[in-house]
């Protein structure tokens, strides 16, 4: 496949080709860079030689055959099917020259004379062509017999072509300037245009990529050719670079001289650009030697810039260098650029990938590095480097200084891998050698591991030294103790914290001890505003968008926690990205998202190991197993509930939200008590710890909800009231809640007026969920007092937003979701009789989503199951409730439609399984 310029040279040939069969013969020297077409352009000449009728003798030079004297004599005679007798007088020759090496030159000069009259002998029966390929690797009797052809081959019918390479200084400089003496014919290759690509692209590719093919391969044909073939080993890839290109880059690289595979190499371990002294360093070569490399390389279209042009090449000529001695030219870079007073990065980069630091001044190098890499947020890159200084490290001060690297390094990506270098840092903090940030990681590790007394002895070595602590860091590590243990326990008046970050810190959390909502959300704002990844307490965080979400600002709360994720993203931050994931998820499911709740969870989950969690790994499981739960997904939350969590856990807020979570789960199956027994622990351990504030967990109205199951109409009513009590203004979520739960303890009369309140105050919360739940009682309300068009828009409303709530799920009849007995009369009234109806539960809900409209085979998908199945329920609930068809169907079908009995008022029905409780 040659390309424009190659024809034209062939044309060239063959007009010379005919003027030395005249008689006329010819010198042509055919010059280019590596790689460059000229042994194929050789080869195709050559056949066609052959084809005209010429004699052709051909050899090639070669760096192993370079010292092998008459190697390319022996070539030319042998290889071209010569007689016996001419090929056996040649070698007759070359032996008596091997015989009398080391006499006078003119020994030498009559073997050469007497092979040359040889073949001059044969061009008088025919044209006869000689070929030599990489003459420059020729041996030096060879070059004398080429010599002394050249002087006598104007009136004999020989065509001599030579290749040699186009280097910037000659490699045989006296027999150059002796060729070029006389009368000669000189063509140079020059690199392939875009236009010369174009011709020789298959007919799959876009001719726009001979362009890109040009780009990638400097014009080199071998390199071209490759790429073409990787193309069509991935035809979808236009211009990919695979294994044939990798391949052609290792065959140019060992078939040059050993100084461009050096120097290749030093720059494919450098891994950039690097001057002629460094490279040279590296390979060693002098400067000038490795400056000629590189433009010998750039030439040869492998290098750009100094550079290599396609990642693949440098790949490969990584690949090709052996384990060790890749190793010790890693070293051998990093002790180069050391040397030089390069970064500490760029030579802690090479120790790396050496995988040792033999060096004395290494572990300070690669502690120094490790601490860039902390300060850009290159985690991993990090980790590497002190993790290997450790290996290498001796002085026990280096030790403890790259220790605390390691840990607040490990502590972003691997808290458990962390907690294994603890014990120096604890060590040293109660000597009085740690400040500052490493002194409080002890104690933020130890309250993460629910290991309090490691904590606490910390607390006290720091105690003793106030000044280990700056202001800033003192009031993060009080956040970080409100963050386990709220902000009734933990290191009160232990340090000064009469500092801007202190007085941010205590407003921010009054939102949970005074109900200061608009101090504490601006705090919340100003902190996230000065927090940066790395520069702040995880858990500091965490409460700041905390703070936004209970005082009702979801957008903020989400806007902020996403921004975070997304740094800690492009940092590999895994322990921010994790936390934070779980903190999304809680604003989800705050917001009424369940399916979103639960995919962030476990997702949050599924980003550490359950052991780096440590006490923490149930606030994201609290979170999954109540999205779960309010799904109907009571096997997932089963499954969840038999993972272990670790018994610190109970002693922190993250086992109040547990606590809650597993209430909620045994409320919605049916296991009434086991729910009231952690609801009621919820409660006596917050009113131990003075933190009784239904804000953070809403135990009061759990516990009515578990008591309304048990038809315990007074207990719950007071349970509700106490906790509305106890509400701040600015908690209007559980204030929605508990007037939904003291609605259904109350009687018809009231129940209206508690609903609408309920409503609007969840739809100011912007919980779509339970805003779903307080709209479809109101409507089962309404229906009942005859409001029927009211009653059907609130039904349809409700609907709505469920179905946003869930992503498609269908929750369960929205009039008993909650529920926990019959419709309690007002004074007065008679309860109606419900066998006298005596619809089942999927009659319900069959009845209900036709009478809101739904087809048959659309209640078929939500519910489901076959339409046959539908269509049956249908004709069963038309006999019972004497209708003739859909159109006459209620739009709310109340408890007192269902089979089971409605007792007295404080004697209802215990709710049927599979029930879900308000997930609060």
């Amino acid at each position: 496949m040659l390309a424009s310029q190659h024809r034209s040279v062939l044309d060239v040939l063959k007009g010379l080709l005919a003027e030395s069969a005249a008689g006329n013969g010819r010198l042509v020297l055919v010059s280019g860079g590596l790689a460059s077409g000229k042994t194929e352009l050789l080869h195709e000449f050559s056949r066609i030689a052959a084809a005209s009728g010429a004699l052709l003798l051909s050899a090639t030079g070669s760096l192993g055959e370079n010292t092998l004297q008459a190697g390319m004599i022996d070539q030319l005679f042998h290889g071209a099917g010569l007689p016996a007798e001419v090929s056996d007088q040649v070698s007759r020759l070359i032996r008596r020259h091997t015989v009398t090496t080391g006499a006078p030159r003119h020994a030498e000069a009559e073997v050469v004379r007497d092979i040359g009259d040889v073949l001059l002998e044969l061009s008088r029966e025919r044209p006869v062509v000689v070929g030599v390929d990489a003459v420059h690797l020729v041996d030096g009797l060879s070059l004398r017999l080429l010599l002394y052809l050249c002087r006598r081959i104007s009136s004999a019918r020989i065509l001599l072509i030579m290749n040699e390479w186009d280097l910037p200084q000659s490699t045989i400089p006296s027999f150059s300037a002796e060729v070029t003496r006389g009368f000669h014919h000189r063509i140079r290759l020059t690199p392939l245009s875009v236009g010369d690509i174009a011709e020789v692209l298959p007919p799959t590719m876009d001719p726009a990529a001979a362009a890109v093919l040009q780009r990638l391969s400097g014009g080199n044909p071998m390199l071209v050719n490759a790429l073409i073939e990787d193309h069509r080993a991935d035809p979808d890839d236009p211009i990919a670079a695979g294994a044939a290109y990798a391949q052609a880059v290792m065959a140019c690289l060992h078939r040059w001289e050993p100084e461009l595979l050096w120097v290749a190499r030093a720059l494919a371990v450098l891994g950039e650009p690097g001057s002629a002294g460094l490279i040279g360093g590296l390979a060693k070569i002098n400067p000038k030697a490795a400056e000629r490399a590189v433009e010998v390389l750039t030439e040869a279209g492998l290098l750009a810039g100094g550079w290599f042009r396609h990642p693949v090449a440098a790949a490969a000529v990584l690949d090709g260098i052996g384990a060790e001695e890749r190793s010790s030219l890693h070293v051998r870079a990093a002790v180069l650029l050391y040397r030089r007073g390069m970064s500490t990065t760029k030579i802690a980069g090479h120790f790396v990938a050496a995988d040792r630091a033999p060096e004395d001044w290494a572990t300070g190098v690669l502690r120094d590095a490790a601490e860039q890499a902390l300060a850009g947020n290159e985690v991993a890159v990090a980790v590497q480097c002190v993790e290997l200084a450790l290996r290498s490290v001796r002085d026990e001060s280096e030790r403890l200084a790259i220790t605390k690297v390691l840990v607040r390094a490990l502590w972003r990506v691997n808290p458990s891998a962390a907690a294994l270098h603890l014990p120096l840092l604890r060590e040293a903090l109660e000597k009085g050698c740690l400040f500052g940030q490493d002194a409080a990681a002890v104690v933020r590790h130890s309250l993460w591991n629910g290991d309090v007394r490691t904590a606490s002895r910390a607390m006290e070595a720091l105690t003793a030294t106030p000044d280990l602590l700056n202001v800033q860091t003192a009031a993060e590590l009080h956040l970080t103790y409100q963050w386990f243990y709220g902000t009734s326990r933990g290191p009160h008046g232990r340090f000064d914290t009469a500092s801007a970050w202190g007085d941010e810190a205590r407003r921010m959390t009054s939102i949970w001890t005074h109900g200061d909502g608009e101090v504490a959300l601006v705090s919340a704002e100003n902190i996230l505003q000065s927090c940066r990844l790395g520069e702040t307490t995880l858990e500091v965080v965490a409460i700041a968008v905390l703070t936004l979400m209970y005082g009702g600002r979801t957008e903020r709360a989400t806007h902020w926690c996403d921004e975070l994720i997304e740094e800690a993203v492009r940092s590999g931050a895994l322990t921010w990205q994790a936390v934070l994931g779980a903190v999304r998820a809680e604003i989800a499911f705050r917001q009424g998202e369940v399916v979103v709740a639960a995919a962030k969870a476990k997702a949050a989950l599924e980003l550490m190991q359950a052991q780096s969690w440590g006490i923490l790994i149930g606030y994201p499981r609290s979170t999954l197993l109540l999205a779960h739960t309010e799904m109907g997904q009571y096997e997932e939350g089963a499954e969840l509930l038999q993972q272990r969590v670790p018994d610190e856990m109970f002693a922190t807020l993250i086992g109040l939200r547990y606590l809650h979570a597993r209430g909620h789960y045994y409320l919605a199956t049916d296991r009434v008590l086991a729910a009231i027994s952690d609801f009621q622990t919820c409660g006596r351990l917050m009113q131990d710890w003075e933190l009784d504030r239904p804000m953070l967990v809403p135990w009061r109205s759990n516990l009515a909800e578990a008591n309304l199951r048990l038809s315990r109409w007074g207990v719950a009513r007071d349970l509700v009231r106490e906790q509305i009590d106890r509400l701040k203004p600015i908690d209007l979520r559980t204030r929605g809640v508990s007037l939904l739960i003291l609605a259904a303890a109350g009687g018809l009369a009231q129940r209206t007026e508690l609903l609408r309140e309920a409503v609007e105050c969840l739809r100011t919360a912007g919980d779509r969920l339970l805003l779903s739940r307080a709209l479809a009682d109101l409507g089962a309300a309404l229906q009942q007092l005859g409001e029927a068009d009211e009653a059907k828009s609130l039904i349809c409303r409700a609907m709505r937003e469920a179905e946003i709530c869930h992503s498609g799920v269908m929750p369960l009849r929205f009039s008993r979701s909650w529920t926990t007995g019959p419709v309690l009369p007002d004074a007065g009234e008679s309860a109606e009789d419900p066998n006298s109806l005596g619809l089942s539960d999927s009659e319900c809900r069959v009845a209900e989503l036709a009478a809101l409209g739904h087809t048959n085979r659309e209640i078929s998908r939500t519910l489901h199951i076959t339409v046959s199945t539908v269509e049956q329920h249908l004709t069963r609930v038309y006999r019972k409730l004497g209708v003739k068809s859909r159109a006459d169907l209620p739009p709310v079908l109340t408890p007192s439609d269902r089979r089971a009995s409605a007792g007295p008022p404080g004697a209802g029905s215990r709710a049927k399984p599979g029930m879900r409780g308000i997930a609060q």
